[in-house]
């Protein structure tokens, strides 16, 4: 009986955070009988999911550096949600220090203790740290990392998540199920890199798109599988570190977001220092001054879309 009550209490739970009250559905073999519940969808409005459209465009140094500048006017935690990568606290050079990592994270009945993981994350530059190793298990699942999200969002006033690279499927782009979170995808400015953004933009947002005579970007309709609002993502253009000494093969950042039909708000250049600090893993991580720049517009698009966001909850 004890344990039925505790699978029934669970249950409750886990449809209580994603909002929906449908039990699952019963099936036995291929024969369902009742209509199918509809994937648990979390919520975190103060939340920044870092994704990448590319491999190696150092979507996990923007975000630590993005959460350090964040911290300068508001409490922030930053998540190392990228499970094929991580080593969030290696690149930080904190990988002595004691603190929780995500594989520890477990959520019994769908809940996360805010208050007691954020005193057991580790601080870099006063931004709580919750790394993870993917080659410790167990892995958590992507419902298991949104709750722990949403527990953090409750602790903090923003909450950076580094979510690896963007997926191409819709409905499936991105990598955790969490809705209502702002969206910063770096984009290489070259034909491949934006060719690859546009992928992924089409299918966070479900769109269909066709080009004009003009060469301007057309919507044409919107499928119910995307998953983000347009106005929720912000392009971050990254110029291709083997053009640092020449713009051949180079994509302006205007012609890309023309092309991608959603505003470039800055891009950023290859820092040959900082890239070093990353790679030795020794967390000195200092921005020159023109990523410096880019980082604090970042900042700005962020508090823009906030106060417009709890304008339309009045």
């Amino acid at each position: 009986m004890t344990t039925d009550i505790n699978i029934h209490q669970s249950q409750q739970a886990i449809r209580h955070r994603a909002g929906t009250n449908n039990p699952r559905a019963y099936q036995t073999g291929a024969e369902p009988f009742a209509a199918s519940c509809p994937l648990p969808v979390y919520r975190a409005p103060n939340a920044v999911m870092v994704l990448s459209a590319s491999g190696g465009l150092g979507a996990s140094t923007f975000a630590a550096l993005l959460a350090r500048t964040l911290h300068d006017s508001r409490d922030c935690a930053l998540v190392d949600a990228d499970i094929s990568g991580g080593c969030l606290d290696i690149l930080l050079g904190m990988e002595s220090d004691l603190g929780v990592l995500l594989n520890a994270v477990t959520a019994p009945l769908g809940e996360v203790d805010g208050v007691a993981l954020r005193r057991r994350l580790a601080t870099w530059d006063g931004v709580g740290i919750l790394s993870s190793r993917p080659w410790i298990a167990p892995i958590p699942q992507d419902w298991e990392i949104a709750v722990t999200v949403c527990a953090l969002a409750d602790m903090y006033d923003t909450v950076v998540v580094d979510a690896g690279r963007a997926g191409y499927t819709p409905g499936q782009a991105l990598p955790l199920p969490i809705k209502g979170a702002a969206i910063i995808l770096l984009v290489e400015l070259s034909v491949l890199g934006t060719a690859r953004a546009h992928a992924c933009i089409e299918a966070l947002t479900g769109r269909g798109s066709r080009r004009s005579p003009d060469g301007q970007v057309t919507r044409v309709s919107r499928s119910t599988e995307g998953t983000v609002c347009e106005d929720d993502i912000a392009l971050i253009g990254v110029l291709p570190p083997a053009v640092r000494a020449t713009d051949r093969g180079v994509v302006g950042a205007q012609e890309a977001a023309e092309y991608l039909g959603i505003d470039m708000v800055c891009s950023i250049r290859p820092d040959t220092r900082l890239c070093a600090a990353a790679l030795e893993g020794a967390g000195a991580l200092k921005p020159n001054r023109a990523n410096a720049k880019a980082l604090r517009a970042m900042v700005s698009w962020l508090d823009a879309r906030a106060q417009g966001v709890a304008h339309d909850q009045r």
